[in-house]
């Protein structure tokens, strides 16, 4: 902490300028973003302006739902930390319930009235003030401070201070937990690069498992991990990697599958998140430490192969991030395991194509910066990823004078991992187009090369065709896409499904193309399955006719205005 930070203003009476205060308290917040230290600083902020004896807070853990307390105490100069439990209730319940702040001039505690300072420090609250803490109508948690120190209670003028206060931390607090959120997916994306581009090179199946041991412990809480290999002769998982299992449990590291979590997984092929490990009856217990556990299948073409369990020596440890990121680098370490399974292959070049769009800025640099321009044509198109990374494409594509490529593509699944696969369709693509094949030979070259390079359970959908400027004729494909709607003027409305099977899928695919005249009136639409599949809070899809008539219904407007209307009714829809 910089000198600024200790250099706390005190408290002038009711006559101080709360202007001043505010920018002394707005320059010490915002000048620490790292999440702890700056509720810290918040408590011993709030405890010394408000010349009080304590202060607590209650912070919403957005990444698992539950919450924790930091309270401080200005007389011990203390800071502690601790987790919160169904249990807690009293004056920090009952803000968060009504999201309003309470001001008690005269606390009296007993029954369900409890100050949280009382309960983790045992000081005795005699007056207090609470506030929630609320931003873009988020509620991030609640702040208690007790015990007016040079007055008989808190006053009108202390709770506009508070709340006034409260509104700047909750800006530093949702700025500090963004940054947290931004720096962890930023180590995810450099880990899964570096375990990529590792993983190409390793001949030896128990290095290869230390390596992804190595990575995830970097990225979740693991006091235990373990990778299960199953052994179809004997109908059972065999540990082949652990990290913190004592020797002497050795012995146990061999299930039945559909024995303890690990066999169950491997049994059903469902990942397993326990966050009181005590509360299943399937758990079998290692060592006593264990409090929670993930466990999760280690999948190939379909099949699990084995699985990729971590425990942790704390209750509550795990969340919805940590079960993600458990899938993700399980379903890398899948593939690499029954490579080297099986015998090794090269992969190194496939890997260095794979993760050169690990990150989202790395998606965005696929996607055309702007739509064409061409006399006679109103062309627009859009990317909404409905994730920070997704597998959605569409491009632009110049080829010769008076000759337009416009591609549309789709791989199954979300995530880093789509858009590493349509890197690669997209690479494909490019390619093919400029040895000037035919569309369908095209498409049959693509299709080849991410059947080399993609598992079986992934595929990519995908439209492409070719627009004669001059002579208004589209000539394309479809590869298992939602096929486009060719809206005629007359009304006849055309479904553009001429083609093949999706791309990736079978090694030997191929594919058709057809030709469309467009005229003058008539009306193109690509899109993707969000558009049709996207489900209402009654289970109801979009659906196909819902697109056709809102396209009928707009068809007199430009390009772009038929986009928004279409994006803005699937946004109100859901």
């Amino acid at each position: 902490m910089n000198k600024s930070q200790n250099n706390f203003s005190q408290p002038e009476g009711k006559k101080h300028s709360m202007e001043r205060l505010l920018i002394e308290a707005s320059y010490i917040i915002n000048s620490d973003l790292e999440l702890d230290s700056l509720l810290k600083n918040v408590l011993k902020i709030l405890t010394k302006y408000l010349n009080a004896e304590a202060s607590a807070m209650l912070l919403l853990d957005v990444s698992s739902g539950r919450s924790e307390f930091f309270v401080f105490s200005a007389n011990q100069d203390l800071v502690s930390k601790s987790k919160s439990s169904k249990d807690d209730k009293g004056i920090i319940a009952m803000v968060t319930e009504k999201k309003k702040p309470m001001l008690i001039k005269k606390f009296t505690p007993g029954g369900h009235l409890k100050s949280i300072v009382d309960q983790k420090l045992g000081i005795s609250a005699r007056n207090l003030i609470a506030i929630p803490i609320k931003h873009k109508n988020e509620f991030l948690g609640v702040i208690e401070v007790v015990n007016k120190k040079d007055a008989d209670n808190f006053d009108a003028d202390d709770l506009e201070i508070m709340k006034a206060l409260g509104e700047q931390i909750a800006i530093a607090i949702d700025n500090a937990n963004l940054i947290q959120q931004a720096r962890r997916k930023t180590r995810e994306a450099q880990n899964l690069y570096v375990v990529g581009k590792l993983m190409a090179g390793k001949l030896e199946l128990e290095e290869l498992l230390e390596l992804i041991v190595k990575r995830v412990s970097r990225l979740v809480k693991v006091d235990v991990a373990t990778i299960y290999i199953v052994d179809p002769d004997d109908h059972s998982i065999k540990e082949i990697v652990s990290k913190g299992v004592p020797k002497h449990f050795q012995s146990k590291l061999t299930l039945k599958i559909g024995q303890g979590i690990c066999g169950l997984v491997a049994k059903t092929g469902q990942s397993i998140v326990l966050n009181d490990v005590t509360e299943n009856k399937q758990y079998i217990s290692l060592r006593p430490q264990t409090k929670s556990e993930i466990a999760v299948p280690l999948k190939s073409q379909g099949k699990v192969i084995g699985v990729f369990n971590v425990e942790a020596d704390k209750k509550n440890a795990y969340t919805k991030d940590d079960l993600r990121l458990m899938k993700t680098f399980a379903n890398h370490a899948a593939v690499s395991i029954e490579r080297a399974l099986l015998y090794r292959r090269t992969i190194e070049q496939k890997a260095l194509e794979e993760e050169l769009a690990i990150a989202r800025r790395i998606q965005k640099t696929f996607l055309p910066k702007r739509s064409p321009q061409i006399p006679g044509f109103d062309i627009d198109g859009i990317n909404i990823p409905s994730e920070v990374v997704g597998g959605d494409y569409y491009d632009f594509i110049n080829i010769v004078n008076n000759q337009l490529g416009i591609a549309i593509g789709d791989v199954s699944g979300k995530g880093i991992g789509a858009a590493l696969i349509m890197a690669s369709f997209r690479a494909s693509l490019k390619a093919e187009i400029r040895n000037n094949f035919a569309i369908r030979t095209i498409f049959a070259k693509v299709n080849s090369l991410l059947y080399e390079s993609i598992e079986r359970e992934n595929y990519v959908t995908a439209v492409y065709g070719v627009l004669d400027i001059k002579n208004h004729v589209f000539t394309f494909s479809n590869a298992g896409h939602n096929p486009p709607l060719l809206f005629k003027s007359d009304g006849e409305v055309i479904e553009l499904q001429e083609g093949g099977i999706a791309l990736g899928m079978f090694a030997n695919s191929l594919y058709e193309e057809r030709p469309l005249y467009i005229e003058n009136g008539d009306i193109l639409l690509f899109y993707t399955d969000g558009v049709t599949e996207a489900i209402n809070k009654e289970g109801q899809e979009f659906g196909l006719n819902r697109l056709k008539n809102l396209v009928e219904d707009n068809r007199k407007s430009s390009a772009k205005d038929i986009i928004n209307n279409i994006t803005n009714t699937v946004f109100k829809f859901k």
